[in-house]
């Protein structure tokens, strides 16, 4: 492989050691130029393992294949040159052209610095590489050991300080693009969720954002300050989840985001998230991140649907911080009949006690199988089936829930069935 003359542009300080021993620094040199023998070998393991570990968001987003595949390559030519020329030195980071396109492509594509993970897998693979050719170029015990600290301290070193300088190019490419974007995104949702005079068009340029298709809303906000990036990170997350490439992602003040989804597959996407808690939306994530929360409305087309489900969304969002919810993820689905028969919350609370009466305080299956009996017509063989239990176990269930009950089952079907659906979500009156 051919090495090109001239370095990259490089950015703030590089880490620093004594540099080796000329006998080390020539095995290092040996150990280089072996290595760019295979170096195509090398490259397509790497874009192999990188691709692999990014499968998700490329399917997303295709035409970052060739910019990552670039960067890599960019990545093992940049520290192979700087070794030829001083070898074993620190090796600053690579912001190259190819680096600087990768980070603005990131961020034009809707992603975050995630997707930086093929990187350290390309290290990964760059170490063994380098360890193969180090028992190839020499045999002695104690220059092999030497070697093999050097290699690995100066690639390691090397893929931090590039994967730092990155994530800064990519931290200030999505300043830049907020800051040049949000007011008219903001004009342009302001106008869309107010009916006022706006065309799908018009909107859709305005955004940059499709708005003709399915959308679903969500909002990311928590109640304390995040740290810096962190509801970005959660909105990043919660658009994989829904299988979408690039959402709308509106700031509102320093602690919330209005978040809408269009395609992909986001009908239950609360339930699908609330399967991998805890940890789903703040894994990977700083501790004081933990308390962010998400309210989702349901999937609806066009300008009406963009409009109706953050409106749906706003108002889980409101009961969400109002009710002793279970969960940080909460959509309107859940909370539909409560939404709807609680706007005064005392007043819910005493609809719940009146109608259940001593029922509230009872075991929880209980409750959650009359409330599955109500939901199957009051049918109890699909009852057991629903609650995969023995039909004996549900009858003696619904007779005991019946005793709880200040007033028959038979006339009031419809107002306990109201009440057990409110107590699922804000609990008993006590």
């Amino acid at each position: 492989m051919h090495i090109k003359e001239g370095g990259p542009m490089s950015l703030g300080l590089v880490r620093a050691w004594e540099p080796p021993s000329p006998r080390l620094a020539g095995l290092l040199r040996q150990a280089v130029l072996t290595m760019l023998d295979q170096v195509e070998e090398l490259l397509a393991t790497i874009d192999a393992a990188s691709f692999e570990v990014n499968r998700d968001l490329l399917e997303l987003a295709p035409g970052l294949a060739d910019p990552l595949r670039a960067a890599g390559r960019s990545n093992v030519t940049v520290w192979a040159t700087a070794n030829l020329r001083k070898p074993g030195l620190p090796v600053p980071a690579n912001l190259s052209p190819e680096n600087v396109d990768f980070a603005r492509d990131v961020v034009r594509h809707g992603f975050d610095e995630t997707i930086l993970s093929g990187f350290r897998v390309g290290q990964n693979l760059a170490v063994q590489a380098a360890t193969d050719v180090a028992f190839r170029v020499t045999d002695d015990h104690d220059d092999l050991r030497e070697l093999l600290a050097l290699v690995s301290r100066s690639i390691f070193a090397y893929v931090e300080e590039t994967l730092e300088g990155i994530s800064t190019m990519i931290r200030a490419e999505r300043s830049q693009l907020r800051d040049a974007t949000t007011a008219a995104r903001a004009e342009a949702v302001a106008l869309i969720l107010e009916g006022g005079p706006i065309s799908e068009r018009r909107a859709t340029q305005m955004l940059g954002y499709e708005v003709a298709r399915s959308h679903t809303a969500t909002i990311v906000w928590s109640d304390e300050t995040p740290p810096e990036g962190a509801l970005e990170a959660t909105a990043s997350k919660l658009a994989r989840a829904g299988g979408t490439a690039r959402p709308l992602i509106l700031p509102v003040g320093r602690s919330t985001l209005w978040v809408w989804l269009s395609g992909g597959d986001t009908g239950d996407l609360g339930a699908r998230l609330r399967q991998h808690l805890p940890g789903a939306l703040t894994e990977d994530l700083p501790e004081a991140a933990a308390d962010i929360r998400v309210a989702i409305g349901r999937p609806g087309p066009g300008l009406a649907g963009f409009r109706r489900s953050h409106q749906e969304a706003a108002a889980t969002q409101r009961l969400a911080r109002r009710l002793p919810l279970q969960s940080n993820i909460t959509s309107y689905d859940d909370v539909e009949v409560v939404a709807l028969a609680s706007s005064n919350e005392d007043q819910a609370r005493e609809f719940v006690a009146r109608t259940l009466g001593p029922l509230v305080d009872a075991p929880a299956e209980i409750r959650e199988t009359l409330r599955t009996y109500l939901r199957q017509e009051c049918n109890l063989t699909r009852t057991a089936q629903v609650e995969f239990a023995h039909r004996n176990t549900v009858a003696t269930r619904l007779e005991r829930a019946r005793d709880l009950l200040p007033h028959g089952l038979t006339d009031r079907t419809l107002q306990v069935g109201l009440a057990l659906e409110v107590t699922r979500v804000i609990g008993s009156a006590s």
